[in-house]
């Protein structure tokens, strides 16, 4: 199997966040994530981390990057991410690969067949 190492997990804004409020949740999702699900490392996007696509720091707020070795470490990280939008009411962008897959407020059946894909396409590569 390829050594799986990386997505970044970016908490959607929404139009009563400011982005001290979205950092927050963040954090909250990276000490579940610690908690929780057996990754290496989960960590907030900073400047010298950034993609390509976030223009200035204020957009990183909500982002985190999320190291993980297995594809079953993969599959966990996304069904705790996706129990936390649930939980909280936000969306989450999980990008792997160039590959986005958007956890929100989708019935709980649609959801699972998102993340089935998702997941599917990235267990062809490894």
């Amino acid at each position: 199997m390829a050594n799986l190492d990386g997505l970044t997990l970016q908490v959607q804004p929404a139009p009563d966040l400011d982005p001290e409020d979205l950092a927050d949740l963040a954090s909250l999702l990276r000490a579940e994530l610690l908690d929780e699900v057996d990754v290496a490392a989960a960590d907030p996007v900073d400047a010298a981390s950034a993609p390509d696509n976030a223009k200035g720091l204020a957009t990183l707020a909500g982002w985190l990057v999320v190291q993980f070795g297995t594809l079953d470490t993969l599959r966990a990280v996304v069904g705790a991410v996706r129990s936390w939008a649930g939980r909280t009411n936000r969306a989450v962008e999980v990008t792997y690969g160039g590959d986005v897959l958007k956890l929100s407020g989708v019935t709980s059946e649609q959801q699972e067949k998102i993340i089935d894909d998702w997941l599917a396409r990235h267990t062809a590569i490894a």
